[in-house]
């Protein structure tokens, strides 16, 4: 299997790199202490091209395929210092945009996807509710079929993006129905006051991608607005799920060479005792458990998103990315800190926003014990 990237690959990539060099990573600390999402930097981002990359071009999309947009997710992630930002713009293309890119009729594409691609909109994905997290099929947000559309009622929670965004895609419940065919996806929009935001999360980490609650109070949602089939919704879902477990990991992959670099250099700089850091085994063994784990993950990585260009886009595969790529993450992130001592710890390092952001990995997209449940299955009907 070849790995090595084509022209337009290496173009991408470095033009992420030159993005996050000149505008992405001005006041990042700042932003991160006050939990600042930065409009101007999404644009900037919009502007290159990124959240259009795997689209149609009929909606401003340039039509790659999974492993170009993982390799320039991945590069962003490995020069941009705002993971809150990068992990927004997975959010938005797995779970906003690809929705609406399989599934949306030509109107609901031309409405949503192509502001969405441009980034004069911002969109969130809204089905975590506060009894109803993994367990998506738990929904309570009650679906009434009016005569002019439809009609929903309750709250939801853990939405990123939401307080910043222009339209929501919302899932919500029928009456009457089997769990798998009960639930609806719908596209709301905040210039109708169609919903309201609720509390807005004070987070340990990617502080700078806003989460809130989102609050439907007998909402009125046009028939127009309906996002693929009635009762269909957790096939929306689940394609939106295939994607974002890619692209998180993606990121994941990037986030994490940039960290191996910073403590790899940290190591041969710093002495003690006389000695480099790097010549101490009790170091040198954590670099080489964090460089095996970087170099597992990209493997994966780039295996993953080959399959899933020649079709082979089975949901565990994905989630055993997701599942590794967060779990060895958080683990060079804790080695990260041990290497650096104190200054590991405090705020001035790098080091301490890392692990910040990384413990949620094990919690987006699927927790890592979902995972485990996808990929025994998955495994189960495989060699079962």
């Amino acid at each position: 299997m070849d790995f090595s990237l084509t022209d337009d690959q290496k173009q991408i990539c470095g033009l992420m790199e030159e993005l996050s060099v000149r505008y992405l990573n001005d006041g990042v600390y700042a932003d991160d202490e006050r939990a600042v999402f930065r409009r101007d930097k999404w644009a900037r981002i919009a502007d290159t091209g990124l959240l259009g990359l795997p689209f149609p071009e009929d909606y401003g999309g340039t039509a790659q395929g999974m492993l170009t947009t993982a390799l320039a997710i991945r590069a962003l992630a490995q020069n941009c210092l705002d993971e809150g930002l990068v992990f927004s713009v997975c959010a938005q293309m797995s779970a906003c945009q690809v929705p609406l890119w399989q599934y949306g009729t030509p109107e609901q594409q031309a409405a949503y996807l192509e502001p969405l691609i441009s980034g004069r909109f911002i969109g969130s994905s809204v089905i975590t509710e506060p009894e109803a997290g993994s367990d998506s099929a738990a929904l309570s947000t009650a679906v009434l079929k009016t005569a002019d559309g439809y009609e929903l009622h309750g709250i939801k929670t853990f939405a990123t993006l939401a307080p910043e965004a222009d339209c929501l895609l919302v899932y919500g419940k029928h009456s009457g129905g089997i769990p798998a065919l009960d639930v609806s996806a719908f596209i709301l929009e905040k210039k109708g006051a169609e919903y309201r935001i609720g509390q807005v999360f004070e987070k340990m980490g990617l502080r700078t991608s806003p989460m809130s609650e989102v609050l439907l109070n007998h909402t009125t949602v046009a028939r127009e607005r309906l996002l693929g089939r009635e009762r269909h919704g957790m096939s929306v879902f689940f394609t939106a799920m295939l994607w974002e477990r890619i692209m998180v990991a993606a990121y994941h992959v990037g986030a994490m060479e940039q960290q191996y670099e910073e403590v790899y250099q940290y190591a041969c700089h710093r002495k003690q005792f006389g000695q480099k850091l790097i010549d101490f085994e009790g170091v040198y063994g954590k670099l080489v458990n964090m460089r095996l784990r970087v170099e597992t993950s990209r493997l994966m990585l780039f295996k993953t998103c080959d399959d899933f260009d020649h079709e082979r886009r089975e949901m565990h595969r994905a989630s055993m990315l997701k599942l590794h790529t967060s779990e060895c993450k958080v683990q060079n992130s804790l080695e990260a800190v041990q290497i650096f001592g104190a200054y590991g710890y405090v705020k001035e390092s790098a080091v301490e926003k890392q692990i910040r952001d990384s413990l949620a990995a094990k919690i987006y997209s699927g927790t890592s014990e979902m995972q485990k449940k996808i990929m025994l299955e998955g495994l189960g009907e495989l060699y079962g």
